[in-house]
């Protein structure tokens, strides 16, 4: 069969495209098209967007708000109009303010549905011929424009309906005094009670009349300064009440932005609860043995959960990780530089359980190495049996050195001689080497301001060990951290001896730490 015989229908890529759906076609929905209307071409796409920048002015409408700054803003404008207005001025004036006020207005109306019609016609309109033809360029190009139609239509009516509202004040404030001074000059009887019979009678003829001066508060208080004969009092009084009015103005810019700016701070804080959650107190008891170690969190509800989650992993991280197992051993040890297959170190602490915090009095820790230690007393109960058991012992002031046959020593710190040299001796009941002499006894008689010793009889319990494993191990590269001579130190895993009863897993632990590291580990 030939090139030409080969059958569309039958084309795999084909039946690929009717499995899809809508027979095979592709169909590019843009921003601006309705979810519940999939059909209507051009012109509902047409309709659609307009219903979205329809809907945007009218968002825009419903969320204009008189903040603090627009009311004094009203206010200061509406003084200068008291302050500066002719008082005199005819009705014929009054009314062609009135009508200057409304062609103002007009003229901004006209701007900005111009602006919005010249949008529409040289944006929108080929926007929309050009997504007839290609949807994707269409909706790009529709997006950009109505993103700076947007812009444009957002600051014209905010200005027009700024302008809008003063213009009404001032219209309403000219409208009043103009019918009020009308009423009053009809009765003239109310201006006799205030200003005497005659005086009544003149100004009701003469108060608004065409020719007559102008007179305004701020005309009348210049004259006023003016008139001051000594130059120095006149240039102080004029000086003190200009500086007075704008001082006054800028305060209460500032009083009402600092209002502003709190109630914004405010509105935020409540929209921000729903969504982040109210303030919590958490109390976490991260090891449920051990009641009397707690964590307190605090924060908003949502950030809290990340808190507490980072807090469980971090103490499970650190929590039989030890540094001290790790540099807190005799200095003799490195520049013997003699590696060791197998030792114990155990930590003790002046606190009977964690957290190892003194609250009375200062915290007192000891930690001893046991070198050479045998696997055979690698047992949870005979380790803690030979620190003392629940009771610990009492640590001070009194140090037993032991000479050890490996070329090794250990220190015991004890309240009294026998104390320091029974608790060395229980401890090398773990270890492979033995004493090659008598421990020798040393005191230590450091005292403090006060002339007591610093080592003070203490009881100490055993509070956790940590088996440190170490072979020479030629070209390995696994099962442990390289050392300069070329020994590999396998993983430390600290395991805990303050509980009542052996933890759960330890001889596990145990025997997997007791694994000789090599290239197969």
């Amino acid at each position: 069969m030939g090139a030409a015989d080969i059958v569309s229908s039958t084309l795999n890529s084909r039946a690929v495209r009717s499995a899809i759906g809508n027979n095979g076609k592709r169909v590019f929905k843009a921003s601006f098209e309705s979810k519940s209307q999939s059909e209507g071409g051009i012109i509902s796409w047409l309709w659609n967007g307009a219903g979205r920048i329809v809907g945007l002015i009218g968002a825009f409408l419903t969320g204009i708000v008189f903040s603090a700054v627009a009311i004094w803003d009203l206010i200061v404008s509406s003084a200068q109009f008291m302050w500066n207005f002719d008082w005199n001025m005819t009705d014929q004036s009054i009314d062609e303010q009135i009508q200057q006020s409304w062609n103002n207005l007009a003229g901004m109306l006209g701007g900005t549905l111009g602006n919005a019609f010249g949008y529409l016609a040289c944006g929108v309109l080929p926007a929309a011929t050009i997504f007839a033809f290609n949807e994707p360029m269409g909706a790009y190009i529709f997006a950009n424009v109505a993103e700076e139609l947007q812009e444009e239509l957002v600051g014209n009516i905010s200005n027009l309906a700024r302008y809008t509202f003063m213009s009404g004040v001032q219209t309403l404030l000219l409208w009043s005094f103009k019918n009020l001074r009308k009423w009053l000059k009809n009765n003239p009887g109310l201006l006799a009670i205030v200003f005497g019979e005659e005086k009544a009678q003149a100004m009701a003829k003469s108060w608004g009349s065409s020719g007559s001066k102008p007179w305004s508060f701020a005309k009348a208080v210049e004259n006023a300064v003016e008139s001051i004969p000594n130059e120095a009092v006149r240039n102080f009084v004029e000086e003190f009440l200009e500086e007075a009015w704008e001082g006054c103005v800028e305060a209460g810019y500032v009083v009402a932005g600092g209002i502003d700016s709190y109630i914004s701070k405010q509105k935020l804080a409540r929209q921000q609860v729903p969504v982040l959650g109210d303030e919590k107190y958490v109390e976490i008891t991260p090891d449920r043995s051990n009641e009397n170690e707690r964590i307190i969190l605090a924060g908003p509800e949502q950030i809290l959960k990340g808190n507490i989650i980072q807090t469980m992993s971090s103490y499970q991280l650190i929590e039989n990780r030890d540094v001290g197992s790790l540099v807190g051993m005799p200095a003799d040890d490195y520049l013997r530089a003699k590696p060791q297959s197998l030792r114990v170190i155990v930590s003790f602490f002046s606190v009977q359980k964690p957290p190892y915090i003194s609250k009375n009095a200062r915290l007192v820790t000891a930690t001893y190495a046991i070198p050479d230690v045998k696997t055979s007393k690698l047992d949870w109960e005979t380790i803690k049996l030979a620190c003392g058991g629940a009771n610990g012992y009492m640590w001070g002031r009194y140090r037993c050195t032991g000479i050890l046959d490996n070329g090794r020593q250990m220190q015991v710190m004890g309240a009294t001689p026998d104390e320091a040299e029974d608790r060395l001796k229980a401890l090398l009941t773990l270890s492979n080497a033995q004493l090659v002499k008598k421990p020798t006894i040393t005191e230590d008689r450091g005292e403090d301001v006060s002339g007591n010793y610093l080592k003070k009889p203490t009881k100490l319990y055993p509070g956790f060990f940590t088996i440190m494993n170490q072979y020479r191990v030629p070209g390995g590269r696994k099962g442990g951290i390289p050392m300069s001579d070329g020994t590999y130190n396998r993983k430390n895993d600290k395991i805990l001896l303050w509980t009542d009863q052996k933890p759960i897993g330890t001889d596990e632990r145990i025997a997997d730490l007791l694994k000789k590291p090599g290239l197969n580990t």
